[in-house]
This record gives structure tokens, sequence and C-alpha cells, in this order.
């Protein structure tokens, strides 16, 4: 081979081989699919996912800073059931090696006892909950715990043990890129509007018109769900109300006489849809677009907040978590808006929001339809 003819396939064997670079690169990628949705960089989308853990209560946010939020931990026992279905989300969907903040809403066994065994599977950075009777509180009580000798308040104190603060109407957590307030914690609710003047421009003061069908309170509630922390998150427009098992009586009073709240976009149907719980003057005053519903097969869904939700004009989709299994089909939403259909469970339901809160979408799982809506 002459000189002129061995440069020639030099050049031409490194053409080929930059091609072939180009398309082994690009089957690789084919093959690695898409960015994992919770990754920072991306498009810095917020996004929320409701996990399943079977009538108890488990919320992911992932920020667009790539930060971690998990509003309570679900059941204890069951073999770590809810643990690992919160450690699937941020770690295989989220692409979350460690937990940011852990919020614990309350000291009820369904929304504080996967700690445990989530300390176990993943490194957890803040506690933060409605505080504990060590912190000697005179304005608060704790009438169920958690005692000093109940298992699941030891693995609590043991995990979030120089890592936790109590949080106090009006503060809120240190989040970068999203806001999050505390409206409620401990049966007291914050002393102002969270938002200052209204959207329509008007006197965020005056006493709110929904008020004036007020339903009577009910008797007062001893437990802890009264004294739920109850947060609202906010990214640009877009709004999402989470109150843990807030009950009727301090429902109300986060909406009357004067309205604190303001209209929310995403509604986390409160004490997972239990009519003791969703006072119609606190749902009427959201007047939310999206509601989802964190029951069980046996627990939650009450046909009464079935029935409120469906009666309420602004809501375009009422989700839940699963079919109530023991009232009619009537009294459930409507199927394609329910996210398992057996009573094991397991499915999710993912809620993605624009970076700039315009407008927000909802898909049941990672096959599910997606339903787009705009942000208030």
């Amino acid at each position: 081979m002459n000189a002129t003819c061995r440069i020639r396939w030099v050049a031409s064997r490194s053409v080929h081989g930059l091609r072939s670079v180009a398309v082994f690169v690009a089957v690789v990628s084919v093959l690695a699919g898409p960015v994992a949705a919770g990754q920072p960089g991306r498009d810095r989308a917020l996004d929320i996912y409701f996990v399943d853990v079977l009538g108890g209560a488990s919320t992911v946010l992932v920020t667009g800073e790539g930060e971690s939020i998990l509003v309570d931990s679900g059941w204890p026992g069951f073999d770590d059931r809810d643990p690992k279905r919160i450690v699937h989300v941020l770690k295989d969907l989220a692409g979350r090696d460690h937990l940011d903040h852990l919020v614990t809403t309350h000291w009820h066994r369904d929304h504080f006892g996967g700690v445990a065994g989530l300390a176990r599977l993943i490194k957890i950075d803040h506690f933060w909950d409605r505080g504990l009777p060590e912190d000697r509180d005179s304005t608060l009580d704790f009438p169920d715990g958690p005692a000093d000798d109940d298992p699941l308040g030891f693995a609590y104190r043991k995990a979030s043990a120089g890592k936790r603060k109590a949080l106090r109407p009006g503060e809120t957590l240190p989040l970068s890129g999203l806001k999050a307030v505390v409206l409620a914690s401990g049966g007291k609710v914050i002393d102002r509007p969270v938002a200052g003047p209204s959207r329509d421009g008007s006197d965020s003061n005056r006493p709110n018109p929904v008020c004036d069908e007020a339903v009577p309170d009910q008797p007062a509630d001893p437990s802890d769900n009264a004294r739920s922390l109850v947060l609202l998150f906010t990214l640009g427009r877009f709004q999402f109300f989470d109150a843990g098992d807030l009950t009727w009586n301090i429902e109300r009073k986060l909406v009357c006489p004067i309205d604190l709240v303001g209209k929310v976009d995403l509604f986390q149907v409160t004490h997972h849809g239990m009519n003791s719980s969703n006072n119609p003057v606190l749902v009427r005053t959201l007047e939310p677009t999206v509601a989802i519903m964190n029951n069980g097969p046996h627990k939650g869904g009450s046909a009464a907040t079935v029935r409120l939700l469906k009666g309420i004009p602004s809501i375009k989709a009422a989700y839940q978590l699963h079919r109530n299994a023991d009232t009619d089909a009537s009294e459930n939403t409507e199927p394609e808006l329910i996210a398992n259909k057996a009573e094991a469970g397991g499915e999710y339901i993912h809620v993605r929001v624009e970076a700039d809160g315009s407008k927000f979408s909802v898909q049941i799982g990672d096959r599910g339809p997606v339903r787009t809506f705009e942000s208030r």
C-alpha cells in the first residue's frame, strides 16, 4: 500500500470509528432510559409522590434543587413494607441516595411507625415534628404519646437524636426553591393569612363568606389527630396543602372567620378521607383543582367525604389510592382515578409541577394516562 492509499485508509477507518462511537452512545442512551424524575438539573421541576402505605400516610417531595422531603413514614412492621416502598420512590424513581427532611405530622403509628425501618434503609439528615414530651413545652399536650417506653417512640428518638426540631405555626422548613410554611401545630393555627393580600386584590382580613354556610363543630377531638402539623407548599403559582390527620374543629379555625390559607391547587384529602375530618367549610374555601386521597381498602374514603369532593365545582379530578371495599362503586371516585386495583396495593400517584409552578400533571404509576392542570 503506497503512502497516499494508507492516508485514505486511515481517514476512512477514523470516520467509521466515529460513526460507531456515535451509534454506541445512542444505543446506550436508549437503554439507560430517561433521567430519573427527581434528579436536579433536568428541568427544575417539583415531583410529589403519594406512596401507597395502605391507609397510612407517606408523601415524598423532591425539589428541582434535588432536596427530598418525606411527610410521614407509614406503618411499622409487615417486613418493613412501607419503608421499602418509600425508599423505592426515593432511590429508583427520584434518584436520591438519602433523605434530606422527614416531617412527622403527629404521633399515630400509621404516620411515624415506619421511621425505624426507614432509618435502617436510608440516611435521614433532618427530623421535624410537632414536639415531644421531653421538649417541656407547657403549651403542648400529648394524649397519644409517644411515651418513653413505647417501642415506636424509642425508635423515633433514637433515629432523630441530635437531628430534630419541633415546628410551630408560622415557621417554615429550610428549603431551597420551595416554600413550606406551617399552618397549624399542636392544635394551634397561624395568627394571620399566610399569603398576605388575596389573589383578587381584596382585603385578606375580611370575613370569609363561606363561613356563613359552616356546619356546627363536632365534639372536641382529644386525640393527637387534632394536633397534627399542617403544611402549605408553594412553588410559584402552585400550592399544595397537607394537613395530616387534622380534624373538623381545627380545620374550621384555618378558614373561619378569616381565611388564613387561600386557594390551593393540590389537596391531600385529610385523614385518609374520613368524615371526622374534611370539614366542608375548609374544602370549599381551599377550592382545590385536584384532590388525592391516601386511603386504604378498609380505611378512610368515607362516602360522605367522596360526596363532598364530587360536589366541589373547582375539583377537576379526585384520585384515591384505593377503592373503599366497604362501600359501593357510586361512593368511590371514578375507577380510572383509583391507583390500586388489588388490596395489596403498592402503586403510587405521581404529581409533577413545572419549574415555574404554572401547571402540574398527575399520573398513576409510570404507565397511567397523564392529566395536566393549570395552576391558579
